[in-house]
């Protein structure tokens, strides 16, 4: 009743003041949407259906009546929402007009004024009922019943994509109104076509405007159609994701050697297919297109990506920096500080150094490309000739490589490298004697010919009747080392080799020593008259340092032999026990060394 009430009260207030053009009229807010929920739309001629609407209300509730013939202080102020309405069309000019006293009045009777614009002629239905809470406007299409009744019904969201979907819902004027069933219906294209839900979720397939009403009911025969004037907007499937990408941000160019730079389009979602639309000097028709930039510039073309709904997209796409392709000199040298040559000549594995020099056309430091030798590297360069020399390593494999440099795929400038073995001489020479099977000293001299390149050391091969040596050979000192030579008396040729260039060669004869003693001796011990073959220490032609310090050596009696004795060259060595012969004569022992006799003993049987 309190609602009806200040509600009745509100609208003849504001229709004062709007008839009495106090202040200036602002664009409609939350508050003028309640009052348009309650009381209807209405225009500038039409404040005359705000008061019989107001009145019909009221005239519903006995106590909204009771309080408005307290608010006018007797009962004369009582009149019909019809009186009502015929009251407020009156002419302006009787504005000391009152309503009738009629013993049917139902309602408060709101007192005339000149100051009132009405226009009788667009008097509005007071059956005008709106959504209380939402600017959505619901008007009812049939009714039977009470007008407690009166509500409105909208969708949320009012607005939707292809595929989605919202859910619709019934508000009464009535808050504590409880209702008993809903029957709702949908337009054509809706995912249903009817609901008995109270808040029934409707999908959309097809772009459009779709609309719904329902049939409320409270019980007792009072039920009430409503139609939900504002329908659901289904839009397309909206472009999302795309990006507008190129691999490379930066070329070099000129009017000789243009570049032509692709930019794709990616990572788009919606309704598919998608046409492209290319434009800012771009050309294709697809996902990605192509421009050729011929000067110095910034470029960037622009997309419109649209999907089969008719939903566009523009991502941005990044641009690209195209400079003019730089100058410099490359350079190449067997270390950092003399990188200077055009080209050089390299050992296989061996470091060298590149740099470019006297650069040109480079604002601060740029990256340029190291191609060569089946490897690249980034080197950052700049402008002038101090430059960072590279440290490379040489192929394995002997020939010639380029090294080139260059930014973009275009060339700068490029060295090229030989990978060859220098040609090395020296001397060589074996040590003696050379007995076979033995390690035998193998010396070499200092060689001429050695480069930087080579480092302070290099490998080199011995080849020994078809057997290899690998011999580290330092290039300040040569070799010097033992070699195992072959297990048989004869003559072997031998070479020295680096890199398949011979360094030196020769030939090896192995023979046996003929060392010799003058100490041999027999003896005869007192107390038991045992007898001793002894080989003495006085050897000569014997080299320890070559042959080593003991020797296997043969002892013959009488031409037979008799023992292998092993032989120390710094001692009487080993000794031989023996019995005389007992046939007389002259007996002789003698100690072989391959052959050579090494000292002779006799002795006489009598």
């Amino acid at each position: 009743m309190k609602r009806v009430f200040l509600s009745v009260f509100f609208v003849c207030v504001v229709a004062i003041l709007w008839a009495c053009d106090m202040g200036a009229v602002e664009a409609k807010g939350l508050e003028d949407e309640m009052a348009l929920l309650n009381y209807g739309e209405f225009n500038e001629d039409g404040m005359a259906n705000l008061i019989p609407d107001a009145m019909a209300a009221c005239n519903d509730d006995p106590e909204c009546v009771a309080a408005m013939e307290k608010a006018a202080g007797n009962g004369e102020l009582i009149l019909s929402s019809s009186e009502a309405q015929e009251e407020v069309t009156s002419s302006a000019a009787d504005s000391s007009a009152k309503g009738s006293s009629s013993s049917a009045q139902k309602g408060p009777v709101i007192p005339s004024s000149s100051s009132i614009k009405a226009d009788t002629s667009s008097v509005a239905s007071s059956s005008s009922a709106v959504n209380p809470g939402s600017s959505t406007t619901v008007v009812s299409s049939s009714s039977r019943g009470s007008s407690i009744l009166n509500g409105a019904c909208n969708a949320t969201p009012a607005s939707v994509e292809r595929g989605g979907s919202v859910t619709w819902k019934y508000v009464s004027l009535n808050s504590s109104l409880v209702i008993e069933s809903y029957d709702w219906t949908f337009d054509e294209g809706s995912s249903i076509t009817t609901s008995k839900d109270a808040t029934p979720s409707v999908s959309y397939a097809t772009k459009g405007q779709y609309g719904a009403s329902v049939t409320i009911n409270k019980g007792l025969a009072t039920e009430k159609t409503v139609k939900c004037t504002n329908p659901v907007e289904v839009t397309g499937i909206k472009v999302s994701g795309c990006t507008c990408t190129t691999p490379s941000t930066s070329v070099v160019v000129s009017s000789s050697k243009p570049k032509d730079v692709t930019w794709s389009v990616s990572g788009c979602t919606g309704a598919e297919p998608f046409t492209y639309a290319w434009a800012g000097g771009a050309s294709g028709t697809e996902a990605s297109a192509t421009m050729t930039l011929k000067s110095v510039g910034t470029y960037a073309p622009t997309v419109t990506i649209t999907n089969s709904d008719g939903m566009t997209m523009s991502p941005t796409c990044n641009s690209v920096s195209a400079s003019e392709l730089p100058g410099a000199a490359c350079n190449v040298g067997e270390h950092n500080y003399d990188a200077n040559k055009a080209s050089m000549s390299v050992v296989p594995g061996q470091t060298f150094y590149f740099r470019p020099n006297n650069v040109t056309g480079v604002t601060g430091t740029i990256s340029m490309t190291l191609t060569g030798g089946g490897s690249s590297k980034t080197v950052s360069v700049a402008n002038g000739s101090n430059n960072s020399a590279t440290e490379l390593t040489a192929p394995t494999n002997l020939g010639k490589y380029p090294y080139t440099l260059s930014v973009d795929g275009e060339e700068v400038c490029s060295a090229d490298i030989t990978v060859e073995y220098p040609t090395l001489t020296t001397t060589c020479s074996w040590g003696t004697p050379v007995m076979p099977g033995s390690s035998v000293q193998f010396n070499m001299a200092k060689c001429s010919g050695w480069t930087d390149a080579m480092g302070g050391s290099a490998t080199m091969v011995l080849t020994l009747d078809g057997a290899t040596s690998n011999l580290s050979v330092d290039r300040w000192n040569g070799y010097s080392g033992k070699i195992k030579v072959p297990d048989e008396l004869g003559t072997y040729n031998y070479t020295v080799t680096y890199g398949g260039k011979e360094v030196c060669a020769g030939s090896v004869t192995t023979a046996y020593p003929a060392i010799t003693s003058t100490s041999c001796a027999l003896t005869e011990h007192s107390w038991d008259h045992t007898h001793y073959f002894t080989p003495g220490a006085s050897f000569g032609n014997w080299d320890a340092n070559v042959i080593g310090a003991s020797l296997n050596m043969t002892l013959y009696h009488d031409n037979e032999e008799v023992a292998d004795k092993a032989v120390s060259r710094y001692s009487n060595g080993d000794w031989y026990q023996y019995t005389p012969s007992t046939e007389t004569g002259t007996h002789v022992f003698r100690l072989d060394f391959h052959g050579n006799t090494v000292c002779e003993v006799e002795y006489e049987v009598e």
